[in-house]
């Protein structure tokens, strides 16, 4: 069985889907993961994402792998090298909207996300996973939080791999980030019409995930 749980950046989408899969016993996947590693690749590579020949020569040659076998996390390995620290940085972040918005790689990616999960129960987070990836999936949820809360909680993450950065620059980042990831043509940010919307705002980890798992256990 797949659970989504879709939602912009600094909603704890993550923390919460790791912890979710913890407590169901569940594999888990994220999606947001594979999509910075492609953006990691490409610029590894100077790939001009522009052009779509080149773009699609180099998914050709793309050897990624994902590590499923833990139920709170998942390592990316390219070329048999673990970069799931390396996709962190800011340099990925402010670049990850538009490489992810390439019609190639969403084909790419969303090919091996069910792949991936047809066989096993997973807990599977992203932007687009109950509206495209798994629309069909019995539990669906949306996370969202004010842009202040989401700021700090970057911060933070910025933080714990070494960039100091200004709390107002990444309020603005994650406003221009909301905006071009909803309004792209190609599997946008949305809800899905059947998730069920978990306000975070100012809800602790535990919180998140409580509410997630009762509703799950109601049903």
């Amino acid at each position: 069985m797949v659970i989504t749980i879709d939602g912009p950046a600094g909603v704890g989408k993550t923390t919460t889907a790791k912890r979710l899969a913890n407590k169901l016993g569940y594999q888990y996947l994220d999606t947001g993961a594979m999509y910075r590693a492609v953006t990691y690749f490409f610029r590894q590579n100077s790939v001009d994402i522009s052009s779509e020949s080149q773009v699609k020569k180099m998914l050709d040659i793309l050897n990624l792998e994902l590590d499923c076998t833990s139920n709170d996390d998942m390592k990316l390995l390219l070329d048999n090298k673990n970069i799931s620290s390396l996709i962190r940085s800011k340099e990925i972040t402010n670049a990850v909207s538009k490489v992810s918005a390439l019609q190639a790689v969403r084909e790419r990616m969303v090919k091996i996300q069910k792949n991936t999960a047809k066989n096993g129960n997973f807990i599977v987070e992203g932007r687009d996973i109950g509206t495209v990836v798994f629309p069909d999936a019995k539990y669906k949820f949306f996370l969202v939080a004010d842009y202040d809360t989401r700021a700090k909680r970057r911060l933070k993450d910025f933080k714990r791999v070494n960039e100091e950065l200004n709390v107002n620059k990444i309020k603005q980042d994650l406003t221009d980030r909301d905006q071009y990831d909803s309004s792209r043509k190609l599997s946008p940010l949305k809800q899905a019409n059947d998730a069920i919307v978990i306000d975070t705002s100012n809800c602790t980890i535990d919180d998140q995930v409580n509410q997630i798992y009762k509703h799950i256990e109601r049903n």
